[in-house]
């Protein structure tokens, strides 16, 4: 009965945490540059001896693994011409205030040094370092990425990609960086950069919302079960086993 109870109670756990990145992607269903993300669950079963030196199993329902879904989201036109979305494979590479960062948010601006920022001042960042402009004139950036004003160019910006599948983690603001300190950047083959676009959210509202409904459906049936075998403990320890 207790190894019920604790099987019930693992679901649970696992079952809430995937409620929590539902939750999370539904709240980013307008964040530019998004990529949501899921879990992966998995059933453990471990080989245990008792006191009397028998086999039994304990079996452990829990998170295996937090996945990001890095399929490109649908492209949104703006008409800004510092509004940037990345047709294909890659990242933006950004310097933030906590280091270098990567983006596929391209919702920039121009600071007043000129730098190419984005919307929270963090630099843009180009081949041969960050992109200067001269404010409140056209700009005009090619499919390449390159920067061109007054039939000038003032830079490539820097568009890079790393080995698939992605071992990124988030850092918040749609942005990533890598798991691995020491993961080596990739110059991104076969985009393209859209001028005046950016690229939505990602999120399956549909999809979500369907999970949502099932885990919370699930997480009642195992709160259910966790307290009917509660009962069956109550019962067994206060009414059965009473000295009569």
């Amino acid at each position: 009965m207790i190894q019920g109870i604790y099987t019930a109670s693992t679901g649970m756990v696992a079952l809430a945490q995937k409620q929590d990145q539902i939750a999370n992607n539904l709240a980013n269903v307008n964040t530019t540059g998004f990529k949501q993300s899921g879990l992966f669950t998995a059933a453990y079963q471990n080989l245990l001896k008792n006191d009397d030196d028998r086999v039994f199993a304990n079996r452990e329902f829990k998170v295996d693994q937090v996945y990001v879904d890095h399929t490109q989201g649908t492209m949104r036109r703006t008409g800004d011409d510092l509004d940037l979305c990345i047709q294909g494979s890659g990242f933006f590479k950004i310097m933030a205030n906590d280091g270098v960062r990567y983006t596929r948010n391209g919702n920039f601006s121009i600071d007043n040094m000129g730098l190419l920022v984005t919307d929270d001042g963090s630099k843009v960042m180009g081949t041969e370092g960050f992109i200067r402009v001269e404010p409140n004139e056209k700009i005009t950036i090619t499919d390449s990425g390159e920067v061109i004003q007054n039939g000038y160019s003032k830079g490539f910006l820097k568009i890079v990609d790393f080995q698939k599948p992605y071992e990124l983690r988030r850092c918040g603001n749609s942005r990533f960086a890598p798991i691995n300190v020491d993961a080596v950047e990739l110059k991104s083959e076969g985009f393209l950069l859209r001028q005046g676009y950016l690229e939505a959210s990602n999120v399956d509202m549909i999809r979500n919302m369907v999970q949502m409904i099932s885990a919370h459906r699930n997480y009642e049936a195992d709160q259910k079960a966790l307290h009917a075998q509660d009962e069956t403990l109550d019962k067994a320890v206060n009414q059965i086993a009473q000295v009569r």
